[in-house]
């Protein structure tokens, strides 16, 4: 028998193919998140940047130790019947813990974009989650804790809210959240290693 084992362990001259590259990973998945990367409305409202791809890296302007505020922002499709326009980016890396990064309310519904950095027409800016009006330094949430999902969403609402500029972040996103009739949003990211100015 102990002859037997002993045949049964040696090599019958066959050798083991070498991993492929495919076959092994170095690299941390993404964290999870709730957000997709693009959520187009039933209705066809669109929202987009000419400045990144659904999905992808946060511009440089976007970024603290860049230009530290938002990019260009443009919508289509809006449908009939809106009395004004809110926009939103949230830190959606946590789904059960969304962090308001900025929020500009008040935007005339003929509004269809945002130029970096620009406040729209009828626009004003509530407070963030960091307490402090206007853009929120989103990569003050990536700095020692790697990549972050960012969500910008654009709100169509039926009629002007009672939200104004100053007020605190969450009472006006929920507000919004709650009056708005249709939505549309598109993820971006920043990645590990950025650094503070």
């Amino acid at each position: 028998m102990l002859l037997f084992v002993a045949a049964a362990c040696t090599s019958d001259g066959r050798e083991l193919a070498e991993a492929q590259d495919w076959q092994t990973t170095t690299t941390r998945p993404p964290p999870p998140t709730s957000a997709p990367i693009q959520q187009v409305s039933d209705s066809g409202l669109t929202l987009t940047s000419p400045d990144f791809e659904p999905g992808g890296e946060a511009p440089l302007e976007a970024q603290c130790v860049g230009g530290n505020r938002f990019p260009n922002l443009e919508w289509s499709g809006v449908p009939d019947g809106v009395g004004e326009i809110a926009v939103t980016l949230s830190d959606q890396t946590d789904p059960e813990n969304p962090l308001l990064i900025w929020m500009m309310g008040g935007l005339d519904p003929t509004t269809r974009n945002l130029e970096s950095g620009v406040m729209g027409p009828g626009g004003f800016e509530t407070l963030n989650d960091y307490g402090q009006p206007g853009w929120g330094s989103p990569c003050l949430e990536a700095i020692g804790t790697g990549r972050r999902d960012l969500q910008f969403r654009v709100y169509m609402l039926p009629a002007p809210t009672a939200v104004s500029a100053g007020d605190p972040g969450n009472e006006a996103w929920e507000t919004i959240i709650a009056s708005a009739t249709d939505s549309a949003s598109v993820l971006m990211h920043i990645g590990e290693g950025i650094a503070s100015p």
